[in-house]
């Protein structure tokens, strides 16, 4: 039998589960009498195995009854086992509802001494009608658990609601502390920004104001201080050894405030995310923090650090935000944790060696054009009106072949009207040389000149009616067939022709780029028409003045075509590389920038 007690009492007031099965057992042992030999109470813990928490003899070694028990939970049902001596092994599962359906919250096992079946069966019955209440308080108790994991969890999501609202770091401190000293009973609750320096008091519960140099708030985080540097949370008075809350945390400084505030508790807890402190909280009350209480300062701990560092992280300046994310960075690379970064990074450090030491060919990129080495115009000779334009822009043309025809009716006529002058002025020559008359002859003579100059012009412009081709090549630019019947002007530009057989290159080089550029170096042009084909270039002059261009300035670089193309036209565009020497592959990705940083620099402060 076990030891004698009051178990009524314990059943009235149970502090745990184990205090309500060992008086619960008692009582069963008494009513069972000589009958039963041992007795035992198996409860599920929290790993959901099933732990010792009541038996008698108080000594008893249970291990003979392990075979009964292993047979009651594989087929989670009572189960009776009649030994060679005989006497009998019974286990019997105590069921509890949880979540609205029945769970097996733990078993009784007893061994009965030999007996009639009547005897055994009355001891049953009382087992049987003693579970049943068993179950119903322990059933109570996983609810209580329950309701208070409830309890604990809407005030964690109330508590991060609250925080997370605030428009600002010193509102959310405020909430947090005032809330806390709220729900936990305490007279004053202290939060403390965690600093690259150590722990600054940032807020007090139910103060709006408070002096950072007071003696006490100095001594009040050195304890945070204590807290921080352990990182874990430090109590005072230090909670019992038995107490599974206990603190680990050395809490010297702590203990020398709560002497020196004169209050009856105190605890630091540090509020971390993954690894960082964001704050640590100081409370602070009359009576002692106990074990469940510590367990909701825990919980606190784990749900508010995370959302206090999002907070500050969104309210710090940049150049602390900058500071701090090159920090986590670093001690990523130098800490055990993250291999792929440090194979990411070491790998990111050669190639980056690598390229500071390999040299390549560094080739300035520019945009190009395809001129004609010589463009000739064909202009209209004199005034008149155009009759015919077969030629236009584009099309191919031979030496001497018809661009353009004006009209020359007007100059037919013109013709006409001069040679008759012409003739009558010579009759009248004539008549004066004959009758002696040499003023009439003077007069006569200057005529027929006159007559026979203009005669002589009009039959040239009646020869350049018609505009012809210079050469053989391609029409550059003009297209006069929609203006046809219009009239020109003289030495109006009616076309522009380049020779197929010579080219030139135009490539408009960025100013950045011109210095590293000069005579006589080599090249390759890629036409936008022909992507699939590259000429061979030559530089062969870089003019000294500059063209503003979409906001910068680019320098014109003419450039020879070692050979031509007979699929190459004028005007066509494309993209030309020229040979500027050696970098390294770091200095060609970078020069850019860093020309820009230089120039920065040197026009805001030197």
């Amino acid at each position: 039998m076990i030891a004698e007690s009051d178990p009524w009492a314990v059943l009235g007031q149970p502090g745990n589960a184990g205090e309500l099965c060992t008086a619960w057992l008692q009582l069963l042992a008494r009513r069972l009498g000589p009958r039963a030999l041992a007795g035992l109470v198996l409860v599920r813990g929290d790993d959901q195995a099933f732990v010792p928490v009541a038996m008698f003899p108080s000594a008893l070694d249970a291990a003979y009854l392990s075979d009964t028990a292993q047979a009651a939970l594989d087929s989670a049902s009572g189960v009776r086992r009649p030994q060679a001596d005989g006497s009998l092994q019974v286990a019997y599962p105590v069921n509890a509802l949880s979540g609205g359906a029945p769970r097996m919250a733990g078993m009784v096992l007893l061994h009965l001494q030999p007996a009639d079946d009547a005897s055994q069966g009355q001891a049953l019955t009382d087992l049987h009608w003693g579970a049943g209440w068993l179950a119903e308080q322990l059933g109570r108790q996983v609810h209580a658990g329950h309701d208070q994991r409830l309890d604990h969890a809407g005030f964690l999501l109330d508590l991060q609601a609250g925080v997370l609202a605030q428009p600002d770091l010193d509102r959310a401190w405020f909430e947090l502390v005032n809330r806390l000293a709220t729900h936990l009973g305490c007279h004053q609750v202290l939060f403390g920004q965690a600093l690259r320096q150590g722990v600054r008091v940032r807020a007090m519960s139910h103060a709006a104001w408070f002096d950072e140099r007071s003696g006490l708030l100095q001594q009040a985080a050195q304890a945070m201080n204590e807290a921080y540097d352990q990182r874990l949370r430090t109590v005072a008075p230090a909670p019992a050894d038995d107490n599974p809350a206990a603190a680990t945390g050395v809490s010297r400084a702590l203990r020398s405030y709560v002497a020196a505030s004169g209050s009856a508790a105190a605890c630091a807890l540090p509020l971390e995310d993954r690894g960082e402190l964001a704050g640590v909280c100081l409370l602070q009350r009359d009576t002692p923090f106990d074990a469940e209480a510590l367990r909701l300062l825990d919980m606190v701990a784990v749900a508010l650090g995370p959302p206090l560092a999002l907070l500050q992280a969104r309210h710090e300046r940049l150049w602390a935000h900058a500071r701090r994310s090159g920090g986590l960075a670093l001690g990523r690379l130098v800490d055990g944790s993250h291999p792929g970064w440090k194979l990411g990074a070491a790998l990111f450090a050669v190639l980056l060696l690598l390229a500071a030491l390999w040299p390549v060919d560094y080739r300035v990129t520019a945009k190009a054009v395809l001129e004609g080495e010589v463009q000739q115009a064909a202009v209209a000779p004199f005034a008149g009106f155009i009759r015919q334009a077969p030629a236009r822009a584009g099309d191919v043309v031979r030496k001497g072949q018809v661009l353009a025809v004006l009209e020359d009716k007007e100059l037919k006529l013109e013709a006409d009207r001069w040679l008759a002058e012409l003739q009558i002025a010579e009759k009248r020559e004539r008549e004066a040389r004959a009758n002696g008359e040499r003023p009439e002859l003077r007069l006569a003579s200057a005529q027929a000149a006159q007559a026979r100059a203009q005669w002589q012009l009009a039959q040239d412009k009646l020869a350049r009616v018609q505009v012809l081709a210079p050469f053989d090549g391609v029409v550059v630019r003009g297209d006069l067939s929609q203006q046809l019947g219009s009239p020109v002007e003289l030495g109006k530009v009616l076309f522009e022709l380049a020779p197929l057989a010579t080219w030139r290159v135009i490539v408009q080089v960025d100013e950045r780029d011109i210095a590293d550029l000069a005579d006589g170096r080599r090249g390759e042009l890629v036409l936008t028409s022909l992507p699939g084909s590259a000429w061979a270039l030559r530089v062969l002059r870089i003019t000294p003045v500059s063209v503003p261009d979409q906001g910068r300035n680019h320098f014109r670089v003419e450039a020879a075509l070692d050979r031509a193309g007979p699929e190459m036209r004028p005007g066509m565009e494309g993209v030309a590389k020229i040979d500027a020497g050696q970098r390294s592959l770091l200095w060609i990705g970078t020069h850019r920038f860093t020309d820009w940083l230089r120039l920065t620099w040197w026009r805001w402060w030197l």
